[in-house]
């Protein structure tokens, strides 16, 4: 407070004294509590008006809050419809002038956006780890076909630069006995790929019939069926005929195609398109091992030497086999079981 009453009266004004300053703050912030202050002002000099204005304040009538105060201010709360204290001037006033209902929606958007993102995110890096684990699939199959053409190189070291081969079967049939189940074959009779039986014989064992195995197939190579290497429908791989009248040789020009995934006119679901690449990589393409040594992954079957599909013989190509077709020239490729 401060030391003067001012009006617009002509009656003198009053002057108080420090101490009735003190003695009016007190009353004002502490009530009732602070009578000693009220006996001490009222004792002192000048104190009738401080008296009168005790006496006034006494006479205001005691404000008492509304029982459902508490309830009504919640409830008013929950619907929005709060007063607003009137901001002085110059005050700047912060408002929120989004109903609720669109602040919700505006947060289940949100939510929805992080959603997608995360939805796109996961869907990117499950693309990403498939995309790693076919390369890594593919890498696998070819360092299978690197180490059998290590093997070919050894064995046509000490064999005329030949490619393996065994005695040619007296039915002359290249299929295996159960793609043949029709036929009368004779007792030695064996498929193609039983010409690779030189490169895992027990003498020289340039290689083992696991490299065999495509690891896209995901087969594991059993050395305890009969015959020590596994069965001729699960050998990931076919080999040139060899048991037609052009025997090729080894490191030759780097045209011909010696050994790739299955051919899949003889393997999966039939019948297929002759121009289909290998079920190894589901159709993605091939891994081709050529008579130089060279391991290559191909988009197309036709890499013959003069663009040749490698899955057929013949001209037009034959869609379907018996076992007894043969090439007609030595540019006439075919890989078969």
């Amino acid at each position: 407070m401060t030391g003067e009453v001012h009006n617009n009266s002509e009656e003198p004004q009053k002057v108080f004294t420090p101490q009735e300053i003190a003695s009016i703050d007190t009353l004002l912030e502490h009530g009732d509590a602070a009578s000693s202050d009220k006996a001490a002002a009222a004792n002192s000099a000048g104190s009738s008006c401080l008296t009168e204005i005790i006496a006034a304040l006494s006479l205001l009538p005691t404000v008492e809050p509304p029982e459902d105060l508490v309830q009504r201010t919640c409830a008013a709360a929950r619907a929005g419809t709060l007063p607003r204290r009137t901001p002085h001037a110059g005050a700047t006033v912060l408002t929120n002038t989004r109903p609720p209902a669109r602040t919700w929606n505006m947060r289940k958007m949100d939510i929805a956006v992080m959603l997608i993102a995360a939805t796109l995110l996961l869907t990117v890096t499950i693309f990403q780890l498939r995309q790693a684990r076919t390369f890594a699939v593919q890498t696998a199959c070819a360092n299978n076909l690197a180490m059998v053409a290590t093997a070919f190189g050894q064995y046509a070291s000490v064999n005329n630069n030949m490619l393996p081969r065994i005695a040619m079967p007296a039915d002359h049939n290249w299929l295996p006995r159960y793609m043949t189940p029709h036929q009368q074959r004779c007792v030695n009779a064996h498929c193609n790929l039983g010409n690779l039986q030189p490169l895992f014989a027990a003498g020289q064992r340039y290689t083992s019939w696991d490299r065999m195995i495509c690891p896209a197939i995901g087969i594991t190579c059993n050395l305890n069926c009969p015959g020590g290497h596994p069965t001729w429908s699960d050998i990931g791989y076919s080999y040139i005929d060899q048991l037609s009248l052009y025997h090729h040789h080894w490191a030759r020009g780097g045209h011909i195609a010696i050994l790739a995934d299955r051919n899949p006119l003889f393997y999966g679901r039939h019948p297929q398109r002759i121009n289909s690449n290998s079920w190894n990589h589901n159709r993605r393409g091939q891994n081709v091992l050529y008579d130089d040594g060279r391991v290559m992954w191909t988009l197309s079957p036709d890499v013959g030497p003069r663009h040749d599909n490698i899955w057929t013989i013949g001209n037009p190509p034959l869609r379907t086999y018996s076992g007894m077709e043969e090439p007609t020239c030595p540019y006439d490729i075919i890989l078969v079981p």
